[in-house]
């Protein structure tokens, strides 16, 4: 059920139309429970902000942010790769 709630969440993040990186902030906090998802994505457009990311980042890092197949994208998220191709790693950063 939770994998379910999970890509029900990436389906209208990418939906909505917003911009690349709000998309994958959008991504990103589906997998922060502790947060609500107010103050997940307002930390996340503030992060995004200071980062000064273009759309093209963005997109490579959106493209990238996938878990491989049969993983669950929350628990691969946690993992060094995860972060890795999802930019949450100083060594995934532009």
């Amino acid at each position: 059920m939770r994998r379910l709630s999970v890509l029900a969440l990436l389906a209208l993040a990418a939906a909505c139309g917003g911009s690349p990186c709000q998309d994958l902030g959008e991504r990103i906090c589906a997998c922060n429970p502790g947060a609500t998802t107010d103050a997940c994505k307002a930390l996340t457009e503030a992060q995004l902000k200071d980062l000064s990311l273009s759309d093209a980042t963005c997109d490579r890092l959106l493209a990238s942010c996938t878990a491989p197949e049969g993983a669950i994208f929350c628990e691969w998220l946690a993992t060094a790769e995860g972060k890795t191709a999802c930019g949450l790693t100083p060594s995934s950063a532009p």
